[in-house]
């Protein structure tokens, strides 16, 4: 068995180039690192069902086609939701007292969140301070799926929009 577990992880390591660069080719501009990880890891889980002999370098590209098209579906459905990571990161950081903010910013964002409803409040907390879903907030709060990612865009929105003039007018850069 460790005989097995050898030669495979030396084809593993052997096809690592070209199974990165086939990643690449399927999904460029994503994290490809990222996606070989994920890879090396379904390979190595499947090391018992490759059979010595066969096209490994099938078997691992069949492997990462899988793992590319599920990074790609997550990201969609992440970019769905995601408009400005560094507003995200204030939202985050603010809700857990981060110091690493600056001050101006961080005001700013205090400031802005001070002119939600306490519902807008609550619901800005659930989805980036407690990392819910939108899924699970809609069985929360018995909205629709929909209608929370509208209400969700539409607050980001608005809090970029209010941090971005409350710095102007102070003169500070986000």
């Amino acid at each position: 068995m460790a005989s097995i577990n050898v030669e495979y992880l030396q084809l593993v390591t052997r096809h690592q180039p070209a199974i990165y660069g086939y990643i690449r080719s399927l999904a460029p501009g994503t994290d490809i690192e990222d996606i070989l990880q994920e890879t090396n890891l379904v390979l190595w889980e499947k090391s018992s069902s490759f059979e010595p002999g066969t096209n490994f370098k099938a078997f691992a590209f069949r492997i990462a086609h899988f793992k590319t098209l599920e990074a790609l579906r997550s990201n969609r459905r992440r970019q769905w939701l995601v408009f400005d990571s560094d507003l995200l990161e204030s939202i985050a950081e603010h809700q857990s007292d981060s110091p690493n903010l600056a001050d101006g910013q961080q005001a700013a964002l205090r400031h802005c969140l001070l002119h939600l409803t306490p519902e807008e409040n609550q619901l800005i907390q659930a989805r980036y301070s407690h990392r819910k879903t939108v899924r699970d907030i809609a069985r929360e709060t018995g909205r629709t799926e929909g209608s929370l990612q509208q209400l969700y865009f539409r607050l980001r929105n608005t809090l970029r929009t209010c941090i971005e003039t409350r710095l102007a007018r102070q003169g500070g850069a986000a």
